[in-house]
């Protein structure tokens, strides 16, 4: 890799500066010994007033009380070193201060790109197979490797992370003064081929990583085979294909990852020492017997291989196995026979339930699981005994989906609601919830424990024997519920809590109905104050439902397939909207009364494809702060309101497929804001709004971005 040219960083004052460092260094509440302040503020001075060389040091003695630990930073004589920076020796200072251990775990991310963002778990799953990382009495391997990244975080060697919906860190990136650190401390063992051959020291390389989108013209195929104890290859699948019968024959490698390969050749078995395979989004059917010979491996990633059939009965012979992904490997029929078996297994992201012994929901029983899983075809167990045994409150789940198949033989499962029961996990990790053609009339009241705390989405899918959804209003955390395909319910909630009429859903954020023919209401009893953080809405195909309470905090609502008027009326108690859709009815010509008169905070309005509608309410003009309209498959549109004209903050109009819509408005003119108008398949339209010769050109000559064409508009 070349030389970088300088870095332009923010500067701070010394004031500033000391602050940072200050606040890393002795935190909010410990009284600051007199003389580490004036060695502090030393080191300060020699930071530049660049944030990243303060936090770096501050960081470094946090928990560093002797004077002389002080000094020694202050003094080091890598502040004097020629062509440095004030950034680079306080890096290194920060870099030489860590254990062994961790040095090696940071210089191992010179295998990514520069500015690339990294996921958390991929690279502890790496330092786990290269052995940087090993358990003890206490922790597991990958709360050991949490522990390092928290570590190396601290010391601002990791920035810019990314946090899943639970507030889980799923990403970062690395500064790029950092990774030129840890590209100058990892020796050459790291390498990242980008198209441009292979570096003149290649029997150094022990990790290679192919740039993701490079070429492989350059590469040397002679050179790249004769690199010697290769432990850790990454590569892009599109040129995977070609390479694989090479990379096979690194036979010391501990970690591969290549996706996207067309198939799995028998001698992948020769990778004895393989730990860490992925070989997500791949093309193939089957995965040879010879995987099954190794021995060491503990992750297997098999996400989005769509074709995937089976695997290997003989799969339990791997005792290391600890992670089994299959997310999303829609075909999978069955697993192996006896997975219960794989006792070092404690992530399994699927389950498949079988007939036949050895395949039964009881082989989950001795399995202890954490993270997420699926367990499909639960219409075949066959007793409740049977899910008692599959220990299930034993596992410390974040993310747990129940799902039956709509079968005959689903319909006549017996004891189906205790089987549920049986199956409730522990209480304390869950996160996320899915149950889905589920039978039973009733669910079981586990799932409206209030002791779920971490309980944040909830989704209930087909189960189209219930009677009444569980009591989900009771969760205190509960942030998205999802209930779709469930035609018997006719209400959200139907009992008050602690005997009152107020509350219920009081973090909820995101709510979706979809295909409830019978739900009238949200609320069997008439309650005040439910959903008062509830942002976004969405209703699919639900003719019945008469309208929600007042909504505080909701921003956006979307209104799909048949509703009921007193529904749209509704719309309008709810103020605080920003961005409203409607989209694919059938049935109403116009807007009912006043629908839209209080929507005074509404920036986005959609409606797309009411095929009846003929007319848009003249109440248009009091949506003031509207700043986009998208009209689009309207066939009996016929005319715009001139209450248009009074949408002063309207910035972008497009109309598509309104065929009847033959002119536009004369107001339109008044619109001097607005920036962008787009006629897409409006043939009259077209016509009238021709540049220069069109009828209607006048009226919007002064839009600063027009497009009109004759064919439909993509969203």
């Amino acid at each position: 890799m070349g030389t970088m040219p300088p870095y332009e960083l923010s500067t701070l004052s010394d004031i500033d500066c000391w602050e940072l460092f200050k606040q890393r260094a002795f935190g909010s509440n410990e009284v600051k010994r007199a003389e580490l302040v004036v060695i502090g503020k030393e080191i300060v001075k020699k930071c530049g007033g660049v944030p990243l060389a303060a936090i770096a040091l501050g960081s470094l003695l946090r928990f560093k009380r002797e004077e002389n630990e002080w000094l020694y930073v202050k003094e080091s004589k890598l502040w004097s070193l020629q062509d440095e920076d004030c950034v680079m020796p306080a890096l290194r200072l920060s870099y030489l201060n860590l254990p062994v251990k961790l040095r090696q775990c940071f210089a191992f991310c010179a295998l990514f790109l520069k500015d690339e963002r990294i996921s958390k778990k991929f690279l502890i799953e790496l330092w786990m197979a290269n052995g940087f990382i090993s358990s003890n009495e206490m922790l597991n391997e990958e709360e050991i490797g949490n522990g390092v990244w928290n570590e190396l975080y601290w010391r601002s060697f990791f920035q810019d992370i990314e946090t899943d919906i639970y507030g889980k860190i799923t990403s970062f990136k690395m500064h790029d003064l950092v990774h030129d650190l840890a590209q100058s401390f990892s020796d050459e063992v790291c390498c990242i081929l980008d198209g441009d051959g292979m570096p003149s020291t290649s029997e150094r390389i022990r990790h290679l990583s192919f740039y993701r989108g490079g070429s492989f013209r350059g590469v040397d195929l002679v050179r790249l085979c004769s690199i010697k104890s290769l432990k850790t290859y990454t590569i892009p699948g599109v040129d995977g294909n070609r390479l694989l019968p090479h990379i096979l024959k690194f036979y010391s490698l501990r970690a591969l990852d290549l996706k996207l390969i067309n198939e799995v050749p028998f001698s992948i078995g020769h990778l004895k020492y393989l730990r860490y395979l992925n070989l997500s989004s791949g093309d193939f059917e089957t995965l040879p017997e010879s995987i099954c010979k190794l021995w060491n491996l503990q992750t297997l990633i098999l996400d989005e291989c769509y074709k995937l059939q089976n695997l290997p009965n003989n799969l339990i012979r791997l005792k290391a196995l600890q992670h089994l992904s299959l997310n999303l490997c829609e075909k999978l029929s069955s697993l192996p026979p006896q997975i219960g078996r794989l006792t070092s297994l404690t992530t399994l992201s699927m389950y498949v339930v079988g007939n036949k012994r050895g395949f039964l929901l009881a082989e989950l029983g001795q399995l202890s699981l954490k993270g997420e899983l699926h367990i499909k075809h639960l219409e075949r167990v066959k007793s409740v005994t049977d899910a008692k045994e599959a220990n299930m409150f034993s596992k410390h789940l974040n993310h747990l989906w129940l799902s039956w198949e709509r079968t005959e033989v689903s319909q006549l499962q017996e004891n189906v609601e205790q089987i549920l029961e049986f199956l409730q996990p522990h209480i304390h990790q869950l996160q996320e919830l899915g149950v889905e053609g589920y039978t039973g009339v009733h669910f079981p009241q586990w799932m409206s424990n209030p002791s779920l705390k971490d309980l944040r989405c909830v989704y209930l899918k087909d189960c189209q024997s219930c009677l009444h959804l569980p009591q989900l209003g009771k969760l205190p955390y509960l942030k998205e519920l999802s209930v779709s395909n469930m035609s018997r319910i006719e209400y959200l909630d139907e009992k008050s809590y602690d005997g009152g009429v107020v509350g219920g859903f009081i973090a909820l954020e995101h709510l979706s109905l979809e295909k409830l023919p019978n739900l009238i209401r949200i609320s069997k009893e008439n309650r005040e104050n439910m959903f008062p953080q509830l942002s976004a809405l969405v209703i699919i195909e639900c003719p019945s439902l008469l309208g929600f309470p007042s909504l505080p905090s909701l921003n956006y609502m979307c209104i799909q397939g048949k509703c009921n008027k007193d529904l749209l009326s509704s719309i309008h108690k709810h103020d605080s909207l920003e961005s409203l859709v409607f989209y694919n009815s059938e049935e109403l010509t116009c807007f009912p009364i006043g629908m839209l008169r209080n929507l005074i905070s509404l920036k986005s309005l959609i409606i797309w494809s009411w095929s009846e509608i003929e007319v848009l309410d003249e109440d248009l003009q009091h949506m003031t702060s509207l700043e986009s309209l998208i009209l689009k498959d309207l066939p009996n549109l016929t005319s715009l309101p001139e209450s248009l004209g009074n949408l002063g903050f309207l910035r972008d109009l497009r109309i598509s497929n309104c065929p009847k819509l033959t002119c536009l408005p004369i107001s339109i003119q008044s619109l001097t804001g607005l920036e962008s108008l787009g006629i897409y398949s409006c043939s009259e339209l077209e016509k009238r709004c021709e540049e220069e010769k069109g009828e209607d050109w006048p009226k919007i000559a002064h839009v600063q971005n027009i497009e009109i064409r004759n064919t439909r508009l993509i969203y």
